[in-house]
């Protein structure tokens, strides 16, 4: 066994490696998260054979209630389910900012106010009906709370700039 400072060389890894992975840690100070945002996608020509019912179910619960191929058309789009969290319970506003695919790099914006957020929040957007068909698909996004003006959470899709 070979000894370095009269410690064994495992002892010397294991404390270094001990000392890097406490460094690395991440604490969050901020009392505001995004945890997830969910898209989805509704078009009419998508019709997904699968096994899994929860895959099926999602695309039954949107067109739940339409009958008409009209209702159906105005629905079509495209669905964004974000989850947050706070501690703080502050009234915040949450914000979608998105590219569409006729629109060029024009940003657009859509906003919601929580007057009274709990712990655990689901804020959901859509960009359907004539707002989809005439700019297109949305190409990029990039959600945000802000509470007081400020900024204070944000998570984006891989393709904003």
């Amino acid at each position: 066994m070979r000894m370095t400072l009269g410690f064994p060389n495992s002892l010397i890894l294991l404390l270094c490696g001990t000392a890097i992975g406490l460094c690395s840690c991440k604490t969050t100070s901020s009392p505001v998260a995004i945890t997830k945002v969910n898209p989805y996608f509704l078009e009419s020509s998508s019709h997904i054979e699968t096994v899994d019912r929860m895959v099926e179910f999602e695309r039954r619960r949107y067109l739940y209630g339409t009958v008409t191929s009209a209702e159906r058309h105005d629905i079509m789009g495209q669905y964004y389910s974000i989850f947050w969290e706070t501690t703080s319970k502050n009234p915040a506003t949450v914000r979608l900012e998105y590219r569409q695919g006729g629109s060029g790099s024009t940003v657009l914006m859509k906003e919601v106010y929580e007057a009274n957020p709990k712990r655990k929040n689901v804020t959901k957007f859509e960009v359907i009906g004539d707002e989809f068909w005439d700019g297109g698909k949305v190409s990029q996004w990039k959600a945000s709370v802000i509470e007081n003006g400020e900024v204070v959470a944000d998570y984006q899709s891989f393709l904003w700039k």
